[in-house]
């Protein structure tokens, strides 16, 4: 009977053991939009100014907004530099906002193909993040690999994934080690030689402790070229 009892409990705890691993994760469906201009200065000195409001909950509320300058240098036709500053700001519903300031250095290499035909490139960046009202700072990396297949002269498919990874934990809440991944696909048109529009779908897959979390993202991206 002990015995029994015993094995009745295990399985018991197993069945719960492999429920909780197939729960459900939390998912959100998000609006993300962003107007970038980027481009030359003078010389080999370029810029690159971000601004991206991104609507949470259903897409009915600004959840977050971000402000992203940066200043570097075009190595050459395939890589640059850039030395840049964040300001994001997130609004949980039903919480305070919560306002952080990063610093960020990035590298980005075109490692093979041709632009208007095919092109694979990855992106380098580190962070400095600073939350306002803590006292200490997290270091995160971030690697993304980008692919754009061109269909015409103003038509092209495009591919990203990108893997955030913490450095270091902080007080404040992030945490060392893989904290999500972004995986994007979309379509871009040159709508004049110096604007592009980039549409598709983002899922942002955000890793925690227990159940994981999702959101799915109508991603919008409206690029500037200076120059």
């Amino acid at each position: 009977m002990i015995r029994s009892a015993r094995i009745a409990s295990l399985r018991r705890l197993g069945c719960l053991a492999i429920l909780s691993l197939a729960a459900p994760a939390h998912a959100d469906e998000q609006v993300w939009l962003a107007g970038i201009a980027q481009g030359p200065i003078k010389g080999k000195l370029i810029t690159w100014i971000e601004v991206q409001p991104r609507f949470t909950d259903g897409g009915d509320r600004l959840g977050q907004t971000i402000l992203r300058p940066a200043v570097g240098v075009q190595l050459n036709p395939a890589a640059t530099l850039l030395l840049g500053y964040a300001y994001v700001e997130s609004n949980p519903d039903g919480l305070p906002a919560r306002r952080e300031h990063r610093t960020w250095q990035q590298a980005q290499v075109r490692l093979a193909g041709t632009p208007g035909k095919a092109v694979l490139v990855s992106r380098t960046r580190l962070e400095q993040r600073f939350l306002e009202g803590a006292d200490e700072d997290g270091w995160r990396l971030r690697q993304f690999l980008r692919g754009q297949y061109w269909l015409s002269e103003k038509w092209s498919l495009i591919g990203v994934s990108e893997a955030f990874v913490g450095l270091d934990s902080t007080r404040w809440g992030q945490r060392s080690g893989l904290e999500q991944v972004r995986n994007f696909a979309a379509v871009g048109h040159a709508i004049t030689p110096r604007i592009t529009l980039e549409a598709g779908y983002l899922n942002q897959r955000l890793v925690r402790p227990g159940a994981d979390g999702t959101n799915h993202v109508l991603n919008l991206n409206l690029f500037y070229r200076l120059g």
